[in-house]
C-alpha cells in the first residue's frame, strides 16, 4: 500500500475540520446577554518578561 493510500485512509477515518471562526462564541455570548459589553476597558499585557515594570505605578 502507497503513502498516498495511506494517508488518503486516514484522513477518510478523521477529516481535519477545525472551525476557527469566533461564531460559536459570539452565539454563546448573545445568549449569555453579552455580559462582555458591560466590563470596563481592559488592557492585555503579555511577554515573557517585563510585565511587572511595565504595568508597575
Amino acid at each position: 500500500m502507497s503513502i498516498d493510500r495511506i494517508l488518503e485512509r486516514l484522513l477518510r477515518l478523521h477529516p481535519k475540520l477545525i472551525d476557527l471562526s469566533l461564531s460559536r462564541l459570539k452565539k454563546l455570548l448573545r445568549r449569555l446577554g453579552n455580559p462582555e459589553e458591560n466590563l470596563p476597558p481592559i488592557i492585555h499585557v503579555a511577554g515573557t518578561n517585563g510585565k511587572g515594570s511595565t504595568v508597575a505605578t
